[in-house]
C-alpha cells in the first residue's frame, strides 16, 4: 500500500484540534511524538510515518467529541478509520499499550476485534514510547510509568485491573524496541527529538 507522504502532518492536525483543549494530555501526546521521532530511526520509512503518526493520534479518544464507549482506544480507532480511511492506522491506535486486556475488562472486547490487531516493532515502538512518557510529557522509566497509572487510578479502578494484567506483555513491547535500539547502536535511553528536526533530517521517500 503507498503511504501518503502527508499522513503525519495531517494526524498531527487532527490530534492537536481534537486535544489541545485538554492540557496535560495534549502534553503527554506531544511528549510520547517526540520519543517516536527519535525512535523511528530502527525502523523502514514507511513504518516512521505510521509511528509519527499512531503516536499523535493514540489518545485521541478521550477528546469530549468523540467518547462514544467512554473506552479510549476503541473511540480512537473508531475516528481514525472514519477520518483517515487507514485501517493499519487505526489498528495501532486501538491496540495501543496492548488496550486489549482493559477492553475485555469492560466488555468491549468484540468491538476492539473488528480491527486486525497488528504485531510489528511499530506496534512495539509505540508501546515503548507511550509507556516511558510521563501524563505531562516527561522521560520516565517504564517501572516509575506502571507505578504512576496504579497511583493515580487506586487499586479497584478498572484501569489498574487492566495494567496489571497487561504489565508482562507491556514489558515484552519495551524489551524487543530497547533490543532494536541497542542493536541500531542507539542507547534505549533515547533524547526526545522535536518533529520539526526529525521531518528536516528525515531521509526522502523512494
Amino acid at each position: 500500500m503507498k503511504v501518503d507522504m502527508n499522513l503525519v502532518e495531517v494526524a498531527a492536525q487532527h490530534a492537536k484540534s481534537l486535544l489541545t483543549p485538554l492540557g496535560n494530555r495534549w502534553r503527554h501526546v506531544q511528549g510520547v511524538v517526540e520519543k517516536a521521532c527519535s525512535v523511528s530511526r530502527i525502523l523502514e520509512e514507511k513504518d516512521r510515518l505510521y509511528l509519527v503518526a499512531a503516536a499523535y493520534l493514540h489518545d485521541i479518544g478521550y477528546a469530549p467529541t468523540l467518547k462514544k464507549t467512554r473506552f479510549h482506544p476503541l473511540d480512537g480507532a473508531n475516528d481514525v478509520l472514519q477520518a483517515f480511511g487507514n485501517k493499519r492506522l487505526a489498528s495501532l491506535v486501538a491496540y495501543h499499550s496492548e488496550a486489549q486486556f482493559e477492553a475485555e475488562l469492560r466488555g468491549y472486547d468484540q468491538a476492539l476485534h473488528e480491527f486486525p490487531r497488528e504485531r510489528s516493532a511499530v506496534r512495539d515502538a509505540l508501546t515503548y514510547c507511550d509507556m516511558t512518557t510521563s501524563p505531562i510529557g516527561s522521560n520516565i522509566s517504564f517501572e516509575e510509568r506502571i507505578a504512576d497509572i496504579l497511583h493515580r487510578y487506586g487499586n479497584e479502578d478498572i484501569v489498574a485491573q487492566a495494567i496489571r494484567q497487561a504489565t508482562p506483555s507491556l514489558a515484552l513491547d519495551v524489551e524487543r524496541t530497547q533490543h532494536m535500539l541497542r542493536q541500531h547502536q542507539l542507547s534505549h535511553e533515547v533524547k526526545p527529538l522535536s518533529y520539526d528536526v526529525w521531518q528536516a533530517n528525515r531521509e526522502p521517500s523512494t
